[in-house]
């Protein structure tokens, strides 16, 4: 339990049964126009990281605020997190909520071992977290952005050293598709004894003495 200007409230993981109110939320604080930002690129066909997702709760148990981090990949080599959106009801900005988010986010990704946290967002907000424009200075996204506002953060010192490149999504890996050409194995080796059992018979054939016929 967490006091904000004397509002309790609370902070749990995200839970499957908050997603319609989640996006409800967001619709709200960034209005219809959000999809057409970069950062949705990044987002689009890809689940948010289950253990970075979190809401906090009013006192009386409402859904007020979320946060959640996205999985991306620098330069097709460097994994990294893409924070946002972090949500709260227009009624409650300015009373923390969104900070103790954000705090709390943050030490979840260090607790989990992820270096590197980029994001889109006012750097008057996100600095006193940590978050800096000089650590993206080297980095690309997939769309325009205002560039003060691109930033990252290094949960561990130095993982931001020699990074650089284009900021994709982080798919899974492809699984290699069977070549249709190649037969199975079972099927191969179902062949191969076949063959055997009949090469063996033929040879059995050659040894025993024909039968003569009859006139």
């Amino acid at each position: 339990m967490v006091e904000l200007v004397q509002r309790p409230m609370r902070i749990l993981r995200e839970r499957r049964s908050d997603a319609a109110a989640i996006e409800a939320l967001v619709a709200v604080a960034f209005g219809p126009d959000r999809m057409q930002k970069t950062v949705y690129q990044l987002r689009d066909g890809v689940r948010p990281i289950r253990e970075l997702g979190f809401v906090a709760l009013d006192e009386q148990r409402r859904l007020v605020a979320s946060l959640r981090f996205w999985p991306i990949l620098i330069n097709e080599r460097w994994p990294a997190v893409l924070l946002g959106p972090l949500a709260v009801a227009p009624e409650l900005r300015g009373l923390g909520y969104g900070k103790a988010l954000m705090w709390h986010g943050l030490a979840r990704c260090r607790v989990l071992g992820i270096s590197r946290v980029i994001l889109v967002g006012d750097p008057e907000y996100y600095i006193p977290f940590g978050f800096r424009r000089e650590l993206a200075l080297h980095l690309q996204l997939p769309g325009w952005v205002e560039e003060r506002r691109f930033l990252a953060l290094e949960t561990i010192a130095g993982a931001m050293i020699g990074v650089h490149g284009m900021i994709g999504r982080a798919m899974p890996a492809a699984k290699p598709k069977p070549d249709p050409k190649k037969v199975p194995a079972r099927k191969r080796d179902r062949a191969r004894d076949q063959a055997r059992k009949a090469r063996a018979k033929v040879k059995l054939r050659k040894r025993r003495p024909g039968r003569a016929r009859r006139t």
